[in-house]
């Protein structure tokens, strides 16, 4: 806008010129600054915490009191399972899981929840995954332990079961899962289970389990990150952890025994104690 000197003189004499705000073009650069400062967008990263699994051992079941074969069977908590369950969850408690996994047997299912329950968890959801169960047994699933012991030994030339556990050491439990495999695939039993529900090789355990614990994991990393509560039993997980696991020795793990797992880099692995009752000892205590 251009004012004449006459126009501004008479303007200045009326006392207006001070209300008129002259306005000029900006310049493209200025005017492209403002732009740019005005429409700045601050992208938001989103921080992924550590995922540490708690692979965890099932409660006491009514099979392991009366000595029965139990891969893919259902046997139910005892009242002493459903007990130590419960220690478990005050000893996590304080931990906070953001996801929990389960074997699709009873005996997992119902120590995952009573663990999330009493460690003030109760809200997270537990997933059923048919790939944490226990070893399959086939046509031995429920039998005497004791009855088969000397069976399975026979298998590598042993005399009798105590021979062959003390005899290979932390080679035991996929060794074990192996006999039954291999008997069951000559039928020893006499049944007529189809193939896909005889006994399984510690191979067909490990890959199965390996596989789901890596994919729960990098589930877990592509949605923050957290804690994982998962739930299986007591061969499956010395099998799988006899494959990665540098201090694994193939101890038996007792029932709600914790072995931690962390994933890093694209890899789970073990810190601490393999199969530790510090958090059962610990609930167990505050339950008094």
């Amino acid at each position: 806008m251009k004012f004449s000197t006459k126009l501004m003189t008479v303007l200045c004499a009326m006392g207006l010129v001070g209300a008129i705000s002259v306005v000029t073009p900006m310049a493209n650069s200025e005017a492209a600054s403002v732009k740019k400062a005005t429409k700045k967008v601050t992208k938001t990263v989103r921080k992924t915490a550590p995922v540490t699994i708690y692979l965890t051992r099932h409660g006491e079941t009514t099979g392991n009191v009366m000595g029965r074969v139990q891969g893919w069977s259902d046997f139910p908590l005892t009242e002493n399972g459903i007990k130590v369950a419960d220690q478990l969850g005050y000893g996590l408690k304080g931990i906070k899981f953001k996801y929990a996994y389960a074997g699709n047997l009873t005996r997992q299912e119902v120590t995952a929840k009573h663990a999330l329950k009493y460690s003030g968890n109760s809200k997270v959801k537990v997933n059923i995954s048919q790939f944490l169960r226990e070893g399959g047994y086939g046509s031995f699933e429920g039998d005497s332990i004791a009855a088969d012991n000397n069976k399975i030994a026979a298998v590598y030339g042993y005399q009798s079961g105590d021979d062959f556990m003390k005899s290979t050491g932390k080679d035991y439990w996929n060794m074990l899962q192996n006999a039954y495999y291999r008997l069951d695939q000559q039928n020893s039993q006499q049944t007529k289970l189809v193939a896909g529900d005889r006994a399984e090789s510690a191979t067909m355990v490990q890959d199965r389990m390996t596989k789901e614990l890596n994919t729960i994991a990098k589930r877990t990393t592509n949605n923050g990150g957290g804690n994982v509560l998962v739930v299986s039993s007591g061969m499956s997980i010395n099998e799988y952890l006899s494959t990665m696991a540098a201090n694994y020795t193939g101890a038996a793990i007792p029932n709600a025994a914790v072995t931690k797992l962390v994933y890093q880099n694209g890899k789970l692995s073990v810190t601490g104690p393999i199969a530790s009752l510090d958090y059962v000892n610990k609930g167990a205590s505050l339950m008094k």
